[in-house]
Formats: C-alpha cells, sequence, structure tokens
C-alpha cells in the first residue's frame, strides 16, 4: 500500500485521517508527506512511508501541550490570530547545556579580551619604569643597558 492507497483509505472516511492501521494521521503530519515530490512519494515501499510518517509524527513541533487555545480575532481592516500554549518545559536540559556553553565562550572571550587589552599597558609600564631607573641614574647590571642589547645600530 502506497502513499495513494493511504489517500484512498482516508477518502473513504471523510473528515478523519487514517493510515494503513488505521490511525489518524494528524494535519502536520499530512502537510509534509504532501510536500514529497509525488514520483519520489509513490516509490517509497509501505514499511518506509510508514516509517516517514512516525519520524515525523514523533518531532511535531505542537505535540503534548496540556493548554492549546487558538483564536482568530476578525476586525475590519485585517484579521490576526493568536496562539496560547502551556505544558511541562521540556527543554529545561537543552536551555541548561546552552548557557554553560554561552557562559563558557563568555569567559574565554572575556578573557582573550583582558589579555589583549592589559599586555600593551604592562609593556608601556615597563618601558616607563626602564625610563624612570635610567634617568635616576640607577644601574641594576654595572655598565650594561638596555639600548647596548638592542640591535638598533
Amino acid at each position: 500500500m502506497n502513499y495513494q492507497d493511504t489517500k484512498t483509505l482516508r477518502e473513504k472516511q471523510p473528515g478523519t485521517p487514517a493510515a494503513r492501521d488505521g490511525r489518524p494521521i494528524d494535519a502536520f503530519t499530512e502537510s509534509v508527506l504532501r510536500r514529497i515530490d509525488p514520483e519520489v512519494r509513490n516509490t517509497l515501499s509501505p514499511a518506509q512511508l510508514e516509517a516517514v510518517r512516525e519520524a515525523v509524527s514523533a518531532h511535531q513541533p505542537l505535540k503534548g501541550h496540556p493548554v492549546d487555545v487558538r483564536g482568530i480575532i476578525p476586525l475590519f481592516f485585517a484579521r490576526y490570530y493568536f496562539v496560547f500554549l502551556m505544558g511541562r518545559d521540556r527543554r529545561a536540559p537543552t536551555r541548561a547545556i546552552e548557557a554553560d556553553r554561552r557562559r563558557k565562550t563568555a569567559l574565554l572571550g572575556g578573557g582573550l579580551f583582558f589579555v589583549c587589552a592589559i599586555s600593551p599597558l604592562i609593556l608601556l609600564a615597563l618601558l616607563f619604569l626602564y625610563l624612570l631607573k635610567s634617568s635616576l641614574g640607577i644601574d641594576l647590571l654595572p655598565e650594561t643597558h638596555l639600548w647596548d642589547l638592542l640591535p638598533l645600530r
């Protein structure tokens, strides 16, 4: 039984879309199956078609909300829709992982910025201290100066 047979089965039961095994096909799954090219869809075996249907049904976006209120507000100039969904948050572990990843990235970025911003300041401070030491005539290593060590000449 291919997709066309499933469609025929549904047409025999108006108002109640059904799969080969008699279970209803929700609108989201039906929409996804309709978007598959008919030539490709008709080449699917019954097992492949069932596997696609199960995979799509398992990951439908609005599955399992205890409170699912939808409506349309018609106005004279436009129609607006509203959706109110409520249920248990099953995304908490995923959000915790994402927040942890963001925190680690921010820490790494902040540390890198700190090192890049502080390094020139440290070099300037060391240069200032060296020039101060030289102007005061303090020799830490007699007969050796920084200018002698640099190959500037």
